[in-house]
């Protein structure tokens, strides 16, 4: 008689002998007789073969939670897949009246807001725009109780065929007072410092910004820090903004380091280090190319240059030489010059001692336009340059070049950012083609591609989840992930279901 099949076991005949069904252990052979992981479902509009929910449960059941395989055969756990998998069906609205709002950047921050009503803790939208102008929105109810305020509702900009029909997203509110003009187009919002909860204060949230403007003809660069961490009072006028540094060039690019007490700028002259605290400035690097993209790694002692020829200059913040540089930096701290560095498709190969001066310097093939760092191994991360590629390196082999690459984005000749999901898992990014796209960051696998209108998307935020604050956020309640998108066309919001 031939063997009785019992759930969760294999019969081996040679062995003669039951043997449970359980994962495949890496880098065994696979036992005769264990199942094949279920089938795969084909996405139009992308490479990626993808499971669905039901067969990613009944996958950990049956194999264990532990390693799955995609189509390229690539390991990943049965979190990922789900990342995977929520992220491959979004939905995406658009947000009426908010033409050319948020077309340079896009922070998410916390404030207590006085209003009519009291105190009430808000989550709110911080957008920049190309002709200078910050504007305040609120996601939730805190902000819909001025005289004065404007009510901006969601319509959908994309709906998946067939996708099940999603419940309506929350307005946003903006009252007249929460919005600001500078006196030069914004070129980035920065988060400020990352407040790590502790015992007294569980709720403790980033509540202050570093805001750059490009700089013009008739105003200077500046640097300026928006302090949300007293009670914004809206009614009355805008909020707190000071600045802590100018400068007579152009000014790209800045960011902060992870704990709050240093920015660094990209300019036309070459990238500089602001203390906060003492507001005192030095030069961490010369060059004549202009550097457009900048980034601390998580540690804050390395700083990432992003140049116009294509090169990508590591830059450590501690290391101090006696040359003294000339132009606009305060400071006589001056760390290593960096010239313009050829990039490799320019022809001359560089001389011996070049190569051996600027060994840690990598090479893209355009202008670098955006960098982003891994808080999970400051030895990693992504840049993407004006041609589209868009590529991951280590910091540890830098010689190899970029170790992974995320192929299908489209560009020519505009700055537009890379955004990271919190868990570190997804990379999404707008290309000309006005098509938004997301890669998983390990397999470089291509997840999902859309168009989304007629406008490319020029910033993005895709800000961490909300749960486990005191009161639930009306974005976060019902959405797996969420993130922000603004282009000259308006502002939009992708979710998960």
């Amino acid at each position: 008689m031939p063997p009785k099949e019992l759930p969760g076991f294999y019969y081996d005949p040679e062995k003669n002998r039951y043997f449970p069904i359980r994962g495949p252990i890496p880098g065994a052979a696979a036992r005769r007789g264990t199942p094949a992981p279920p089938p795969a479902v084909d996405t139009t509009g992308c490479s990626r073969k993808r499971a669905r929910r039901p067969e990613l449960l009944n996958a950990r059941e049956m194999y264990g939670g532990g390693v799955m395989f995609s189509n390229k055969a690539a390991r990943s756990t049965f979190k990922q897949q789900c990342h995977y998998a929520q992220a491959s069906q979004p939905m995406v609205w658009k947000y009426q009246a908010t033409t050319s709002v948020a077309d340079k950047a896009l922070e998410q921050l916390d404030a207590m807001v006085q209003t009519p009503q009291g105190l009430k803790e808000s989550r709110l939208l911080v957008s920049g725009s190309m002709n200078g102008s910050i504007r305040l929105y609120g996601l939730g109810t805190a902000l819909s109780n001025f005289e004065n305020e404007a009510e901006f509702l969601p319509q959908p900009a994309c709906t998946l065929v067939g996708k099940h029909k999603p419940g309506p997203l929350p307005s946003i509110w903006s009252p007249g007072t929460g919005f600001i003009a500078f006196s030069s187009s914004i070129s980035c919002i920065k988060k400020l410092g990352r407040h790590v909860p502790d015992a007294s204060n569980t709720n403790s949230s980033v509540q202050r910004a570093l805001v750059a403007t490009l700089g013009s003809g008739e105003s200077r660069a500046s640097l300026y820090i928006m302090d949300l961490s007293e009670a914004v009072d809206l009614a009355i006028g805008p909020w707190t903004t000071y600045r802590v540094h100018s400068l007579d060039r152009t000014m790209w690019t800045a960011d902060c380091s992870s704990d709050g007490t240093h920015a660094a700028f990209g300019s036309d002259l070459g990238a500089g280090l602001i203390d906060l605290e003492t507001r005192g400035s030095s030069w961490l690097c010369r060059s004549k190319s202009d550097i457009l993209s900048l980034k601390f790694v998580h540690s804050g002692k390395v700083v990432l240059c992003g140049l116009r020829n294509g090169s990508i200059a590591p830059v450590d913040v501690r290391q101090k030489q006696h040359n003294q540089p000339t132009g606009v930096a305060s400071s006589s701290n001056a760390r290593r010059t960096v010239p313009m560095l050829p990039t490799r498709h320019g022809g001359k190969q560089r001389n011996q001692a070049s190569k051996d001066k600027f060994s840690r310097v990598i090479s893209m093939s355009s202008a670098v336009c955006s960098l982003v760092s891994l808080s999970s191994d400051e030895n990693y991360f992504l840049g993407s340059s004006m041609d589209g590629s868009i590529k991951l390196f280590d910091l540890r082999l830098i010689q190899k070049g970029g170790i992974q690459s995320y192929e299908g984005h489209v560009n020519s000749h505009t700055l537009l950012p890379l955004a990271v999901d919190p868990s570190e898992t997804l990379l999404m990014s707008g290309g000309e083609d006005c098509t938004v796209r997301i890669w998983s960051i390990k397999t470089g696998e291509l997840i999902f591609a859309r168009s989304m209108g007629d406008s490319p998307f020029t910033s993005s935020c895709w800000p961490e989840s909300s749960h486990g604050l005191c009161s639930p956020w009306l974005f976060d309640v019902n959405h797996s992930w969420g993130a922000w998108l603004g282009s000259r066309a308006g502002l939009f919001y992708m979710h998960g279901t």
